[in-house]
């Protein structure tokens, strides 16, 4: 949300990319069981949920 809310008050489209990759992968995490944290149904912590965002992201 502070990307997109940059991209429109500084006019920046490259925030607005960054906004929607970093929302992309956090779906992409969350549509695998495999990858989602307990209180989601799945089995990782939230250290490894955030390093599998993390590498979406690379």
């Amino acid at each position: 949300m502070l990307f997109e809310w940059l991209a429109a008050r500084h006019s920046r489209p490259e925030f607005e990319q960054a906004a929607q990759a970093i929302e992309a992968a956090i779906d992409g995490a969350l549509k695998d069981a495999a990858t989602r944290t307990p209180d989601l149904g799945g089995r990782l912590g939230t250290q490894a949920f955030a390093s599998h965002v993390a590498q979406r992201l690379r």
